[in-house]
């Protein structure tokens, strides 16, 4: 096991010290990019608290951020990560954040607007991580980019925001692009030195083929997707390590403070199995078994799988807790009793964007569903 000096270099961090011999600590994406296995996801992380958790997280230990431009918080980690440079507690050169292209900026002009607006906003000259957030083109309008500053919340499509509604009601879809545009963009930032791995979020694999195959120069190094004990997305799994893509789970804790847990979605209401998965009735049983959280030992069930997972939080307790679980060790019937949970149950299917022809997740809908009017809500903005 590789345990990189960057693991323990704050004051904070090395206050908390974990044994990390069960599981590995970073990864070598196939690009020969190190990458820690676990970071700090920011996805529904509210403006006020975002750039404190990101302080806490960094002197705990964290040294991967993982952002998007659409969460609308960019600018404030961008505020946190200047902090924890300018008093020495971390290096630019010791922290792997990762950023998203935006479903409205596709288009082969289009791309690298985007991945300014998040340079300019993180305060950053290059990113580590470039990830096409979702493979349609839809919430989109695609006569110009849209970006943070032209707001990250739902309007009409004349008014240009992040989150474009036709007149229908529905999302705006620009049918005509396909993420290939894109892709060879973000190729071509590549060997500009802004971005130092590239890869894809939300594909399914056909889709992840279909870039692998196309790619001029630079192949996908990583693909983040939805991942927990819920939805295991083993035969995916399988595909990318066959491949050489790095699996990385967003929501590896499930998805309990989603805003359409209650109601305005295909997944509202509680999960297939009754409960959500921090309360899940195997999973307390194994974390009272290790005298740990529910979350420190899902967290650890990751890791074991050799995937790469971004917690959110902004608790600042909840965040030391999911970085100490390097030291745990399941067993095989630990193993064996998560293996078991696999239902299939996918919180985040965004059914409003599927009348995209690349919609990712055509299969998890019922056959004669019709896209349903955009949300009156982001998870990000609560506009």
């Amino acid at each position: 096991v590789t345990v990189p000096s960057l693991a323990c270099s704050s004051p904070r961090a090395a206050k908390i010290k974990y044994d990390m011999s069960c599981v590995n600590d970073s990864v070598t994406l196939s690009n020969g990019v190190k990458m820690p296995m676990l970071g700090l996801g920011t996805w529904k992380s509210p403006l006020g608290k975002t750039g404190a958790a990101v302080k806490v997280a960094v002197k705990a230990g964290y040294r991967m951020i993982d952002c998007a431009n659409d969460y609308n918080n960019e600018k404030e980690i961008g505020d946190a990560l200047a902090e924890l440079f300018a008093e020495g507690v971390v290096t630019r050169e010791e922290i792997f954040i990762q950023c998203k292209l935006w479903n409205s900026n596709h288009k082969k002009a289009h791309v690298r607007p985007d991945l300014e607006a998040s340079l300019k906003d993180l305060q950053l000259t290059y990113i580590d991580s470039y990830v096409v957030h979702w493979p349609q083109a839809c919430p989109s309008v695609g006569d110009s980019p849209a970006v943070r500053t032209n707001g990250a919340h739902h309007a009409p499509e004349a008014e240009h925001s992040m989150f474009p509604v036709a007149p229908s009601g529905q999302y705006a879809s620009d049918n005509a692009t396909h993420y290939m545009e894109a892709w060879h963009v973000m190729e071509d930032l590549m060997d500009e030195g802004l971005v130092r791995a590239i890869g894809v979020s939300n594909f399914n694999k056909a889709q992840l083929q279909e870039v692998l195959d196309g790619a001029r120069k630079h192949k996908p190094v990583l693909i983040q997707n939805e991942c927990h004990p819920y939805l295991q997305n083993k035969d995916l799994l399988d595909f990318c390590k066959h491949a050489g893509v790095q699996f990385q789970a967003y929501s590896p804790l499930g998805s309990f403070d989603r805003p359409w847990a209650k109601s305005g979605s295909l997944t509202s209401g509680a999960p297939k199995s009754g409960v959500e998965l921090l309360n899940d009735p195997t999973v307390l049983k194994i974390a009272q078994k290790h005298k740990r959280t529910a979350a420190q030992v899902i967290i650890n069930w990751h890791l074991q799988r050799h995937v790469s997972c971004v917690p959110k939080s902004i608790t600042p307790s909840r965040i030391e807790e999911n970085f100490g679980v390097f030291d745990i060790n399941l067993d095989s019937g630990d193993l064996a009793a998560f293996d078991s949970l696999n239902i299939g149950w996918r919180h985040l299917l965004w059914a409003e964007t599927s009348m995209h022809p690349d919609y990712p997740f055509k299969d998890d809908l019922p056959f004669d569903y019709v896209p349903a009017p955009a949300p009156k809500t982001t998870t990000t903005s609560g506009q």
